[in-house]
């Protein structure tokens, strides 16, 4: 857990855990010797990857962004995310809003969490917050089980809300549609002070995608329209010095983006 002031409000990175995974799933348009040439890899091919999501305390709303692995804990890996929250010494109770960035399971598995065999939401009294994009497909052509198990309960719950376009939900936080990753997927901007962060959910999953906009991950499922997004999300980021949290990165996964002559620059803050 780490705070990072902005403006008048705070926001927290809550680090849901960190594990290996095969690097070039990250790649999937990029002849192997040249991803290579700038990940160092172990010796199954797999890199550390970093799984960090956030909870800003606005003025008057208390909001998390996307709830990590939940139960699947890949060995006590992940699935961290509650515990981080909790130390920040706020009550599960008294978040009002969830944002989801879109519908993966590493993004969602932490809204329904099974108790006593039951599942129950992790943030009893929040609203869900989806796009409507990705809840059609991921309910439909892009079905996969956590859609039933994390999304499709809350709805029937009567605390899913679905999105659509860019949306301003409270004064400091709005919604901005980054596609390419999967049709609905969600940038959250956070502003106070004439300060901007970006949580940029899985618009990039390593930092060289910073620099290389045009390499995509095998998990696109528009992978033709992501380098898009990039493009003027890039030049967005750069025009507002946006501090930037990059869930994938090494934790706390946040920097700022600095125009370079070949495109753009991962600046992490240390």
């Amino acid at each position: 857990m780490q705070k990072f002031p902005l403006g008048r409000i705070g926001l927290i990175v809550l680090d849901d855990g960190t594990w290996r995974f095969p690097a070039h799933f990250f790649f999937d348009n990029v002849p192997e010797a040249e991803w290579r040439a700038h990940v160092a890899t172990d010796a199954e091919g797999k890199i550390p990857v970093g799984h960090n999501y956030a909870l800003v305390e606005a003025e008057n709303a208390l909001v998390v962004i996307d709830t990590g692995y939940g139960d699947d804990t890949h060995g006590g890996k992940t699935g961290h995310l509650l515990e981080e929250f909790d130390r920040t010494g706020h009550r599960r109770e008294d978040v009002g809003m969830v944002i989801l960035t879109h519908g993966h399971g590493d993004h969602i598995k932490g809204n329904m969490l099974m108790r006593d065999g039951i599942r129950r939401p992790a943030f009893p009294r929040a609203r869900y917050h989806l796009a409507r994009a990705d809840w059609e497909w991921f309910g439909g052509p892009g079905h996969v089980p956590e859609f039933d198990e994390q999304l499709a309960t809350l709805e029937q719950l009567g605390m899913m809300v679905l999105d659509d376009g860019a949306l301003r939900l409270t004064p400091e936080i709005s919604l901005l549609p980054t596609p390419g990753h999967t049709p609905g997927h969600t940038t959250v901007v956070i502003e106070s002070d004439g300060q901007t962060a970006f949580f940029l959910g899985d618009v990039c999953h390593h930092p060289l995608h910073f620099s290389h906009p045009d390499w995509v991950s095998a998990f696109d499922t528009h992978p033709g329209t992501t380098p898009r997004t990039r493009a003027w999300l890039f030049n967005l980021a750069v025009a507002r010095d946006a501090l930037l949290v990059c869930p994938h990165a090494p934790s706390p996964g946040v920097g700022r983006l600095r125009k370079t002559a070949e495109g753009f620059s991962w600046q992490p803050l240390q």
